[in-house]
């Protein structure tokens, strides 16, 4: 009886460390974001500020829960490009480009990508008087974090 509640005990542990460490590994996500208009800006337009964009990662990354069975997840770059409207809202689907990686692993981040940005909208953190500057935002994610 004693046996059987220590290998319990043992493999209760090991189960809750390993599910910390995924959970914990599952967010830290390299993310950058660029605005479309910033691309083509010049130097007196507005933009955003490094806070407010790391506010809208932030509530993408909470939301975007990751299938740890995949094995080449490391090797994967995740592009997703989101218009939004006034109200922060999305306006239409989300464009999801994955490249790298198996087409299982591909398919699984794109739906996770598109889940996270989902459940995080409305992005209200966004201020409307630089709409023009957010109307539509690219995250480029490097998912080789996840794999640390």
């Amino acid at each position: 009886m004693l046996r059987d509640s220590i290998h319990f005990a043992k493999s209760f542990g090991i189960y809750a460390v390993l599910t910390g460490l995924i959970l914990g590994l599952a967010f830290p996500f390299d993310a950058n974001a660029e605005t479309a208009d910033r691309r083509n800006s010049d130097a007196n337009s507005p933009v955003l500020s490094v806070a407010e964009i790391d506010a809208m990662r932030n509530a993408i990354e909470r939301q975007f829960i990751v299938d740890s069975r995949l094995k080449d997840m490391g090797s994967v770059r995740l592009t997703i490009h989101i218009k939004l409207a006034r109200d922060g809202q999305i306006v239409g689907n989300p464009d999801v480009q994955v490249t790298g990686g198996s087409e299982r692993t591909q398919k699984s981040l794109t739906d996770s990508g598109l889940r996270a940005v989902r459940r995080a909208a409305p992005f209200t953190m966004l201020p409307k008087d630089k709409y023009n500057v957010w109307k539509e935002v690219v995250f480029n994610f490097d998912t080789s974090a996840l794999t640390q």
